[in-house]
């Protein structure tokens, strides 16, 4: 039986880009990892492209979301994002995973969210969570990862309250206030993502953008069962990943 043609999500490029990233992607994941899996290459430099494996696996999923691709297809492979994080973080000489890094908290807020709103097993979970190995860092995150887990630190510093105050002051309320935060959230989220090293990404000709997508907002929704009706339709929220 033929498949249906997939039907974008994302709104600042157009199908046809979407459906060659994914082709491309997967074609630089395949010759990655034999390279990786090439007995004579050297150590350094199996361990940058394990690092570039799981940061790919991880825009691949992004870049499946915008295109259109089914929450059940996305769930499955999952698992191959946190299984090539660990692979990284088995390599001789890896960098410590540390949120005082941007990108690396982003990353972090993303894994957890999409572990929640694709319902990723506990044995998962659990490892994805033990591979940041950031707990008692940042509240955002620990609210986060407490949706699933118990016993999370309760703390009160924020690493980076521009944009993510206004969030983390929206799961402390309820009704009309918190509706009006999360959406003062979204009117700030991008612009607070400057640092970012895919900010502005879908102003460029070549391969590269893979969406804005604000996961960590969607996994609070569902698991708080937060009305978004007023926000559903903001063009930052997956809200196809909200059962």
């Amino acid at each position: 039986m033929q498949e249906q043609p997939l039907t974008k999500r994302e709104t600042f490029k157009e199908q046809a880009y979407f459906d060659e990233q994914v082709r491309y992607n997967a074609e630089m994941l395949r010759k990655f990892n034999d390279v990786i899996g090439n007995p004579n290459t050297a150590v350094e430099h199996r361990r940058n492209l394990r690092h570039t494996v799981f940061r790919r696996q991880l825009e691949q999923m992004i870049t499946r979301y915008s295109r259109g691709e089914t929450v059940e297809h996305l769930k499955e492979s999952f698992p191959q994002i946190v299984d090539a994080l660990i692979a990284y973080q088995e390599e001789p000489g890896h960098a410590v995973y540390n949120f005082k890094e941007f990108d690396a908290y982003i990353y972090g807020l993303w894994l957890v969210s999409l572990a929640i709103l694709l319902d990723i097993d506990d044995n998962y979970f659990n490892k994805l969570v033990g591979e940041l190995n950031n707990d008692g860092r940042d509240a955002v995150f620990e609210k986060l990862v407490s949706l699933r887990l118990s016993g999370r630190p309760e703390i009160s510093e924020i690493l980076y309250p521009k944009p993510y105050k206004l969030l983390f002051d929206a799961l402390n309320t309820t009704g009309t206030e918190q509706i009006g935060l999360i959406k003062n959230f979204l009117t700030q989220y991008y612009k607070g993502m400057k640092k970012a090293y895919w900010y502005d990404s879908h102003l460029g000709e070549d391969a590269g953008f893979f969406g804005y997508w604000c996961f960590e907002l969607a996994a609070f929704v569902k698991m708080l069962n937060i009305d978004d009706k007023s926000f559903s339709d903001n063009i930052f929220y997956p809200r196809d990943l909200i059962p």
